[in-house]
């Protein structure tokens, strides 16, 4: 299972960074320097509207390509975190990076609602380090889970608040576009805690939260804690979709239970 976990994992890093580059061919091109605003029907904007909607389609494809029926039940086993130590190195540093992102949203935006969400960042960062050991801890282990939903939501709608006056749809829609990739991903993932593993949903959405994140770096009013949160989470969840192909069972545990 090692190949498909590699497999699935890079290519949704690949795409990441097809994404960077396409985005920052768009927002150097679209936006007219007199105006700031951005060409209308610029074939540079639909390309990347077709980029994004490949992204999406090919994960899919790709992720019910995978030996999902060797998908283990048991939360404790689909999220256990495999012999090879790089994995959770990657994910401990997604988080470190994640984290990072939120304590610099504390301190640079104002407001009660920003300074909750960053606290909840900075305790979903803590979750997403700590994420195959929360099925052991029962049901403290569960609600821990639901911090980083509840922290996309709640950025979700602060952003969009913030950001609804500006007429330049562009100048943020990639970034909406990332923040709910990576809501999505939290849910699944939350769910996997809860015993609802749906093992192709959670990796489409934790694939797609990665090249989504990536692509939102290049966004040209993206804040630094905002850069920080989205790399953050776009590691993390790659290397988690490492871990739950990884923990697939092989071709020898099957034939050992039969």
């Amino acid at each position: 299972m090692r190949k498909e976990a590699w497999t699935y994992s890079l290519t949704a890093g690949v795409m990441g960074a097809f994404g960077v580059l396409m985005r920052w061919l768009q927002c150097q091109n679209i936006f007219e320097p007199e105006t700031g605003l951005a060409a209308r029907g610029h074939f540079l904007s639909v390309l990347m509207v077709l980029t994004l909607l490949g992204f999406a389609a090919a994960l899919w494809r790709l992720s019910g390509r995978m030996s999902l029926e060797n998908a283990r039940e048991e939360p404790e086993d689909a999220l256990a975190p495999p012999p090879e130590k790089l994995a959770g190195a990657v994910l401990a540093f997604g988080a470190l990076i994640a984290g990072a992102g939120a304590m610099l949203l504390f301190f640079t935006e104002g407001g009660r609602l920003f300074r909750l969400i960053a606290l909840l960042g900075l305790l979903s960062a803590a979750v997403l380090a700590m994420l195959p050991q929360l099925p052991r801890w029962g049901a403290f282990g569960a609600w821990l889970a639901v911090t980083p939903v509840l922290f996309f939501a709640l950025w979700l709608v602060g952003f969009y608040k913030e950001r609804s006056v500006d007429p330049v749809l562009w100048a943020y829609a990639m970034q909406i576009l990332a923040t709910a990739a990576c809501l999505l991903a939290a849910y699944r993932l939350c769910g996997c805690v809860f015993y609802r593993l749906k093992l192709r949903q959670t990796l489409f959405s934790c694939g797609l939260a990665t090249a989504f994140g990536l692509s939102a770096l290049m966004d040209p009013h993206i804040t630094a804690a905002a850069r920080l949160l989205f790399a953050g989470w776009s590691v993390g969840c790659g290397a988690l979709c490492w871990v739950l192909l990884r923990n697939l069972r092989d071709d020898t545990e099957e034939e050992e239970e039969e």
